[in-house]
């Protein structure tokens, strides 16, 4: 008897990336008090990338960010605008457990103090992936601000992308509607965000806040969840520290020569 035997070839299992964005407590009685809750709520929650908005560093002591980083055996990349002189610097962190293959910085003009953003290349299982981690709170924030640095992002993101799923991961002080226009072809994990409307200006919009941009093209399955320090005895309400996103890749390019978004 001849027995035929047909191999039956698997779907390729498309890689999945948690990514976090927090806020920390600044350093000082609070961070301390906390840090270590901070520390094991996020290695429960094993995000692969976790980018920290409004970072202090103060001379060579460790800013929360990368004391997070290191607990967490991380890497940590601080990215500013402020010279390396100054006593104290401000700006992200970018705290990652993937392999990083290139990096970079760029500057967003919005007004007289531009912002810093940062770029790394990440290998995730067999894919490589772009993260741009940008605060584009411009300090007048007018849409006109808003508008001239999400044009440096663009542009930016057009010189390094190189055809590579991308996400961009900040805190943006442009209502949703603006945010989706000013950056065509990605949307936001978060699709309900929080009305917060500025005490100055209430016709100015509802800000967007902190949340994960993604290419439309590249990333389904989109999931998203809040990060919550739990309450304790010194804490009678948990504390809001960010969000998470759960993303699966759906396009995984042959090689970095691929088309441009």
């Amino acid at each position: 008897m001849l027995v035929l035997s047909f191999g039956v070839l698997a779907e390729p299992v498309l890689p999945v990336i948690k990514i976090a964005n927090l806020r920390l407590p600044d350093s000082g009685e609070s961070w301390v008090g906390q840090r270590d809750r901070i520390a094991q709520l996020m290695e429960s929650l094993r995000p692969d990338v976790i980018i920290v908005q409004d970072v202090r560093q103060r001379g060579t002591a460790s800013n929360p960010a990368c004391w997070l980083g290191t607990r967490l055996k991380y890497s940590c990349d601080f990215i500013s605008a402020d010279r390396p002189s100054q006593s104290e610097r401000r700006g992200n962190a970018v705290l990652t457990r993937l392999t990083a293959q290139q990096d970079g910085i760029t500057l967003l003009h919005g007004d007289e103090a531009p912002a810093a953003a940062g770029m790394q290349r990440l290998q995730l299982q067999q894919a490589l992936l772009n993260i741009y981690a940008a605060s584009m709170c411009p300090t007048d924030n007018t849409a006109v601000s808003r508008g001239h640095q999400a044009a440096d992002l663009r542009s930016w993101m057009d010189a390094t992308a190189e055809g590579l799923p991308s996400l961009i991961i900040g805190d943006f002080a442009a209502p949703t509607e603006e945010l989706v226009r000013q950056l065509p072809g990605y949307q936001p994990a978060r699709r309900n965000p929080s009305n917060q409307r500025s005490d100055a200006d209430p016709a100015a919009g509802a800000r967007h806040g902190l949340d994960v941009l993604y290419q439309v093209r590249s990333f389904a399955d989109i999931t998203q969840q809040p990060i919550q320090l739990p309450a304790s005895d010194a804490q009678t309400a948990p504390e809001p520290l960010g969000m998470m996103a759960t993303l699966r890749i759906t396009r995984i390019p042959a090689s970095v020569d691929a088309e441009q978004p």
